[in-house]
């Protein structure tokens, strides 16, 4: 389990953290962003004023006419720092601990970098942390371990993304103690949703390109894609160039013939996770069956989901829609899908994607399925 909790500066977000780690009747690690600034970065790295460092400084700049506010400013040793130090979350996430996240996402990179840690934990509730700004203000004030003005600086940045949480707990007036106990009471009684909705939002489709061959290699050879794409083989990166460099020129030959094929690569949140591929279901042989009588404005498409985190997170199905919506739908009247009639995880997500059983067949272990443009 992952508690992630976002706020900005002197919202209570540390305090709230250690709170939930006492009260909790389940070990929880804490890894908080201020950990790079205060206990592993001596201050003679870090400059107050604006004085460009490798590590950290700030900037002034306007933020109104006649006040300036300080802008915390990344150098390049701490830019780089801080991804690392989310991957290397990475290690105690697949081991199983569970995690309290502290964090202030001031851009929407942010969170992107902690996306596939995130996708490998068992459950992600997302918790806004916020706090009226004249008592973070006065918080910031008390503290010696903050730069005065950070919070301000901060205040509009850092709820940009994700655009959704799990929980809310305002802390202008709540006891750490309560805030902390809300949390934990939300964690037993709900399931959480708010990550969920967020990677299935960050899906994109990226045209393939020959870069893209080593990740095929890769995923060819992964068990739960050889089980259903691996043509009972190892994969080699010569296999993969044999087989899709013509994929990537926009045809795929039949019977030496050039016929047009669609392939992209599936995004999520920037990471490259999967492929999919849509074509005209006419012009390439069934296996198995045909379709003499069929619909004649008819596409089929074929995908998977590479990386083994990302599955079951409805993800296959955000990317079925997204190529429906932008590529197939423009282009055909329907779309056909085929898979095997024991992948039912595949069942499942073209079902959950608009895709309705039309045929069952006797001559092929597979199971028809179609689905109309408008649904119609």
């Amino acid at each position: 389990m992952i508690i992630f909790l976002n706020g900005t500066s002197s919202s209570g977000k540390s305090v709230i953290a250690r709170e939930i780690m006492r009260q909790s009747e389940r070990p929880f690690l804490y890894y908080s962003v201020d950990h790079i600034v205060n206990y592993w970065i001596d201050e003679k790295f870090v400059a107050l004023e604006d004085e460009p460092k490798a590590w950290f400084f700030h900037q002034h700049v306007q933020s109104e006419p006649g006040r300036t506010a300080p802008h915390r400013v990344e150098g390049p040793d701490t830019h780089q720092l801080h991804w690392d130090m989310i991957e290397s979350l990475m290690v105690f996430v697949k081991k199983g601990y569970d995690l309290i996240i502290d964090e202030v996402l001031w851009n929407r990179e942010i969170f992107q970098r902690y996306t596939p840690l995130l996708c490998h934990a068992n459950s992600v509730f997302l918790f806004k942390i916020i706090c009226n700004l004249i008592e973070c203000e006065r918080r910031e004030k008390q503290r010696v371990d903050r730069f005065v003005g950070l919070a301000r600086a901060l205040y509009e940045q850092v709820y940009i993304s994700p655009p959704d949480y799990d929980f809310e707990v305002d802390t202008t007036y709540k006891t750490i103690q309560q805030s902390a106990t809300d949390i934990l009471q939300f964690v037993q009684q709900n399931r959480p949703h708010a990550f969920l909705d967020y990677v299935r939002a960050e899906v994109s489709l990226h045209p393939l390109t020959e870069e893209h061959f080593g990740l095929l290699t890769q995923w060819m050879n992964t068990a739960h894609v050889a089980s259903w794409w691996g043509e009972n083989k190892s994969w080699t990166l010569k296999d993969v160039q044999e087989k899709y460099t013509t994929y990537v020129k926009g045809y795929k030959l039949n019977a030496n013939q050039k016929k047009p094929i669609s392939a992209f690569l599936i995004y999520c949140a920037e990471q490259p996770i999967g492929y999919i591929q849509f074509y005209n279901a006419h012009d390439f042989p069934r296996e198995g069956y045909t379709l003499s009588g069929s619909i004649s404005s008819l596409a089929a498409l074929d995908l998977y989901i590479g990386e083994p985190a990302y599955l079951g997170k409805g993800i296959g199905v955000a990317a079925i829609k997204k190529l429906l919506k932008e590529f197939i739908w423009p282009r055909f009247e329907a779309c056909l899908v085929d898979p095997d009639l024991s992948n039912m995880q595949a069942i499942r997500a073209y079902e959950a994607a608009g895709f309705k059983t039309i045929k069952q067949l006797s001559s092929s272990p597979v199971v028809l399925m179609l689905q109309k443009r408008n649904n119609k």
